[in-house]
């Protein structure tokens, strides 16, 4: 293969990749995989997106893989194909945050309007959750809950939250976390929470932020 014909091919693979990535919806999949496995149907309940449209997101993200898929029954789950890619999409995502001003001032407005602005870094995170006054919320739903969780996290989701604030107490400092950056329910916990007298802060990142810093420790 000559130098030229080299070049072509290679850069024709990556711009298939990153245009099977430069689509919103598919970046929203993304965020809920990570959370763990779902099936087509969980994946429609969640976007909003017909059974058709999100199938055939799923099979571009497949052909690139992006996604892995298995069948059980007449269903069929999906999950993201591995953590290294995982870490990839994060980064991405950091860097856009980071680079791009209007998504800077987006986030920095969604902050803003649910009085998160002060959050919890990772970082931050391990050497809080060793204080037994501090008491770490995952508002994600608790089927994700179940796929896995911060160490030490107890499972409050957001539509659940309501009925259960006598089990908090307001002598505990509380920190919210959920599927990312760009979740809304440890937003909207933290303003509600904090309109009902609690001493709450968001976690900055979520629960695949966590896993993948785990597991480069363990690397």
């Amino acid at each position: 293969m000559k130098g030229r014909e080299f070049k072509d091919a290679i850069y024709d693979g990556l711009s298939k990749l990153l245009k099977a990535l430069s689509n919103p919806y598919r970046l929203e999949i993304i965020e809920i995989l990570s959370q763990g496995e779902k099936s087509v149907e969980g994946i429609v309940q969640v976007t909003g997106l017909s059974f058709a449209n999100a199938s055939q997101h799923l099979q571009v993200m497949k052909n690139n893989n992006i996604v892995k898929s298995r069948k059980e029954g007449h269903y069929v789950f999906y999950s993201i194909v591995n953590d290294d890619f995982l870490g990839m999409y994060q980064q991405i995502a950091k860097y856009a945050v980071r680079e791009v001003a209007e998504l800077e001032r987006i986030m920095n407005r969604q902050r803003e309007d649910n009085k998160s602005t002060d959050a919890v870094s990772l970082s931050e995170l391990e050497s809080m959750i060793e204080n037994d006054n501090v008491l770490l919320l995952d508002v994600r739903p608790s089927i994700e809950f179940e796929f896995g969780h911060i160490t030490g996290a107890v499972s409050m989701p957001m539509n659940e939250m309501l009925d259960k604030l006598k089990l908090l107490s307001k002598d505990k400092e509380i920190v919210a976390y959920c599927r990312g950056p760009f979740c809304v329910l440890a937003d909207e916990a933290v303003k509600l929470l904090s309109e009902q007298g609690y001493n709450i802060r968001r976690l900055d990142d979520g629960y695949p932020e966590w896993k993948v810093k785990q597991m480069e420790v363990i690397n």
